[in-house]
């Protein structure tokens, strides 16, 4: 009986020893993908030209709702026949304004959509070099997480590479 005990202390001590050991090779971290998202710089490029691209199309838009106003006003200077086929024009005109605004409404979420989707893989694939880089076997998403450890938190190291300092993805 004291032999089976020994015996199971020592199996025990051993397992143990062993789970140790493979714990001490996880090397575990996470990372803020928000915080990463925001602030690599092709996120901040491509918000830049977003945003230039979307003000362009709103002074377009502008101009064209311009147009629309003054050919409003004229309206009362027309004779009643004039009067009737410059306000289907300005009606046509209207439609046309409001689809314009629609449709580029949508063509800037497509391309948001679109230019985002490629930089979370991009940022997915730096994620992934840096843990073969630097010897993780998992790095999680930090709003996945309830509590972490600042010393496994990854993000700036990750943003850092994916900006080209200290050494690349």
């Amino acid at each position: 009986m004291r032999h089976r005990m020994a015996c199971g202390w020592a199996f025990a001590g051993l397992l143990a020893g062993g789970l140790a050991a493979q714990a001490q090779e996880l090397k575990i971290g996470y990372v803020d993908m928000a915080k990463v998202f925001d602030g690599y710089a092709k996120t901040q490029t491509s918000d830049a030209a977003l945003e230039k691209k979307g003000k362009q199309k709103e002074a377009e838009l502008k101009g064209r709702m311009e147009e629309l106003q003054k050919m409003r006003q004229s309206l009362e200077l027309l004779s009643a026949e004039a009067r009737e086929a410059k306000a289907r024009e300005i009606e046509q005109r209207a439609d046309e304004l409001q689809r314009f605004r629609t449709h580029t409404a949508q063509d800037l979420r497509r391309e948001r959509d679109a230019i985002a989707k490629g930089l979370l893989e991009e940022i997915q694939r730096g994620v992934q070099a840096f843990a073969d880089a630097n010897g993780f076997s998992l790095i999680l998403d930090g709003q996945a997480i309830v509590y972490g450890q600042g010393a496994y938190d990854v993000t700036d190291e990750i943003l850092a590479a994916l900006n080209g300092r200290n050494g690349s993805p």
